[in-house]
């Protein structure tokens, strides 16, 4: 069979063809375009643009008022947190995402149990030597790609955990579960590592405004971030959107897409400790931002090459209750992995462990230097873009770029999607790349 491979040259002119031809800086423009100049200075060469005055206040309100009580984007709709309780009433209900750093949807390292022991924390782990100084090289340690735990609570009780801080007594728990020297509990990424237990070993502990209600139970402060992307603002969140807030398309851009209306349309509300990790979408993005401030960081398509792509088993996020040596009792986080059968959580052997594919390094990690020489050494060759989006502003994120987002303060956003086309060479190019094998095969000699 013939098989094809590159060597170091030749990914490096790769790599400098995409930096020289693909990679600018990202434009800004004062006022949304006409669909031809969108389709043919972004859409079609498939570059990021920012662009201001997209939604003007006269959208925003019947009687023209601007939505946010702390306007810094004059004469563009603002709509900050408060806003939206006044909106909708402090005992509505939404579903939010709720990790114990704010990294769900990532790529973790989880530690498993042995010999059919049940692990009460990462003290048990070190102490039974499971775990190796660096936090990778045993047996009982692995990668997953972790979700959040999903959880329905008010949106005063959203607001409140939000916006808490963690006390004194939040970070001695935390410290419980962390080795003094901060190594064998923390992975490549900086992250702790959690335990791997099945679902039926639980006692799930809710959070939400039972946040510190008495002595005699105690929970570690969560990151909630409300991030749905499933169309929330037209179902979850149907009483807002019915106000007339956001328009329901942005037609210079249906224009230029060519495939119809938005997909969907999401809110998105966090801070500073929520990241969504680098991913790509299967859609034309158009996200605004309505207050506070977003960071972007963007790669084209083709450093698909270059990211460290990989198959991870699936788990997602649950808080447990839990004792801890004659201590006050209180929650901690354990990782459930997933199964392609969902009535087999509790026994792997009879359903085959769900896969994802997904980015594992951080990359504001690799731009701030954190990693070693011998991490991620493809990483240096992508060309990560960070760019920072205002209140006021709508960032166009091409279909198929990747981005890690966070937030620089409390945020509120809107996104809209637009379906791509697939039947074009930009999606044929792009999965190829994909389908392309690292392997440990010695470079062809030089002529």
């Amino acid at each position: 069979m013939t098989t094809f491979y590159t060597d170091e040259d030749s990914l490096s002119g790769f790599s400098s063809t995409i930096g020289g031809l693909w990679c600018r800086p990202i434009d800004v423009l004062d006022e949304p375009p006409d669909s031809f100049v969108f389709l043919r200075d972004y859409v079609q060469p498939k570059v990021p643009c920012i662009i201001r005055n997209a939604i003007p206040i006269s959208w925003s309100c019947t009687d023209g008022r601007s939505t946010s009580s702390n306007s810094h984007a004059k004469g563009q709709m603002t709509l900050a947190l408060d806003d939206i309780i006044d909106h909708l009433g402090e005992s509505f209900k939404i579903t939010v995402d709720v990790t114990p750093d704010g990294h769900g949807d990532s790529v973790r390292t989880v530690a498993h149990e042995v010999e059919g022991t049940e692990t009460n924390g990462l003290d048990d782990l070190n102490e039974r030597g499971l775990i190796s100084p660096d936090g990778k090289s045993k047996e009982s340690v692995q990668k997953m790609f972790v979700k959040p735990h999903e959880q329905e609570m008010t949106v005063a009780e959203f607001r409140h955990l939000l916006r808490g801080e963690p006390t004194d007594h939040d970070k001695r728990v935390s410290n419980c579960w962390k080795r003094m020297d901060n190594s064998a509990d923390i992975d490549s990424n900086g992250r702790m590592i959690y335990p791997v237990m099945m679902k039926s070993k639980l006692e799930i502990q809710e959070l939400g405004m039972r946040h510190r209600r008495n002595n005699s139970s105690q929970y570690l402060h969560p990151v909630v971030y409300y991030s749905r992307q499933n169309d929330c603002l037209r179902t979850e969140l149907s009483a807002l959107f019915a106000t007339g807030i956001f328009p329901s398309t942005f037609a210079f851009a249906e224009a230029a897409f060519g495939t119809g209306p938005p997909d969907a349309i999401n809110l998105w509300i966090g801070n500073e400790r929520s990241v969504s990790s680098t991913h790509k979408d299967h859609y034309e993005n158009l996200f605004y931002v309505c207050s506070g401030k977003k960071e972007f960081i963007l790669n084209p398509p083709a450093d698909i090459l270059f990211l460290h792509e990989e198959e991870f088993p699936c788990g997602k996020f649950y808080p447990r209750h839990v004792e801890k040596r004659g201590e006050s009792s209180m929650t901690s986080w354990a990782v459930v992995p997933e199964y392609d059968n969902e009535t087999n959580l509790d026994n792997a052997a009879k359903g085959s462990a769900t896969q994802a594919r997904w980015i594992e390094p951080d990359i504001k990690r690799y731009l701030n230097g954190e990693y070693g020489k011998e991490e991620f050494q493809l990483l240096s060759k992508s060309h990560p873009i960070k760019v920072f989006v205002s209140e006021g502003e709508m960032l166009y994120v091409p279909s198929l770029w990747l981005h890690r987002v966070t937030q620089t303060m409390e945020t509120v956003g809107v996104n809209y999607w637009y379906d791509m086309k697939f039947d074009c060479p930009h999606w044929c190019y792009f999965h190829f790349l994909q389908q392309l094998k690292r392997t440990n095969h010695s470079p062809m000699p030089r002529k």
